[in-house]
């Protein structure tokens, strides 16, 4: 396997890439670390342009003049629309061409979110999402929604889990990975934004003794295998569809939070390292699944013109 090449750095909490138009790929700055000098910071969503590694450009910042902003992840959705799961805004936002934010989701039958995480779309634009934020083994109160989009229901599909993370949407599959157990759960899909009861998928490897040892995000590739970033054994762990552990991939850094897809190929995966604060490239002979309104083809995709313009 190629050792990382380093692709963006000084990024404050790395998380959530995203495959962004024109060449652009996207991540978010969760948090502003206050003992290291760099340009970005908490709540930022910056751009690193796929021809242009380690020249990073800051899009814009979810905080609000009444909330700091603690993103997690993006997913463009089908009304050309950023999607971005906010734990500090403990919404959903949706992010319009023009920059204009809304607290899309915040409450189910009345109840507020914890703090929404990792998101993914169906290609009927049905979403689906993680709501783990002050979850712990001690207080799984971590639950997994289901947005319908043709009519906006939002259904709580699973509750009770110590905190439920990275999410991702394949046909009938719906896979959790629930961190402080270390288990990936899969859920059957049911219906728009619906989905039964979980069975687990796997569980990961046995990590050094920190209680964040379990499995943030996911990706998938076109054969159906399941990748998983594992915080605290610094890989991205790479499961077949029947569970069976195919290989581990060395990501550089000890804590590897998210991942995705990318490249003119789409066979490399960019991944973020948040102890590093680095987004580094891993090619992995495999293509990846392409998700639903991936922007990478549209030259005239209407988020395009919140990125700088394009390197010719």
């Amino acid at each position: 396997m190629p050792e990382p090449r380093l692709f963006a750095e000084k990024l404050s909490a790395a998380e959530g890439p995203a495959v962004g138009p024109n060449g652009w790929m996207l991540n978010v700055c969760s948090f502003t670390l206050t003992d290291r000098d760099w340009p970005f910071r908490g709540g930022d969503i910056t751009a690193t342009h796929q021809s242009r590694p380690l020249r990073t450009h800051a899009v814009f910042n979810t905080s609000t003049p009444e909330v700091v902003g603690i993103p997690a992840a993006l997913a463009f959705g089908p009304d050309g629309c950023l999607y971005v799961t906010d734990e500090g805004r403990q919404s959903v936002v949706r992010v319009a061409p023009n920059g204009e934010q809304t607290d899309l989701i915040t409450a189910c039958d009345g109840e507020g979110l914890n703090g929404p995480n990792d998101l993914s779309f169906d290609p009927d634009g049905n979403l689906y999402f993680t709501d783990p934020w002050t979850s712990s083994l001690e207080s799984p109160i971590g639950g997994v929604y289901g947005y319908q989009w043709a009519t906006g229901r939002l259904t709580k599909i699973a509750g009770g889990m110590a905190f439920p993370n990275g999410i991702v949407v394949h046909g009938e599959r719906l896979y959790v990975a629930e961190t402080m157990t270390r288990k990936v759960w899969l859920f059957e899909v049911t219906g728009p934004g619906r989905a039964g009861d979980r069975t687990e998928f796997c569980t990961l490897p046995e990590a050094p003794d920190d209680e964040w040892q379990g499995g943030d995000g996911m990706a998938l590739d076109a054969e159906g295998n399941l990748y998983v970033t594992q915080l605290a054994v610094g890989c991205i762990q790479v499961y077949a569809p029947d569970g069976d552990l195919l290989e581990s991939i060395p990501t550089g850094g000890r804590r590897p939070t998210n991942m995705c897809f990318g490249g003119p190929a789409f066979d490399t995966l960019f991944v973020t390292v948040d102890d590093l604060g680095t987004m580094v490239t891993i090619p992995v002979g495999a293509t990846g699944y392409r998700l639903p309104f991936c922007p990478s083809r549209s030259a005239a995709h209407p988020w395009a013109p919140m990125l700088p313009p394009a390197p010719e």
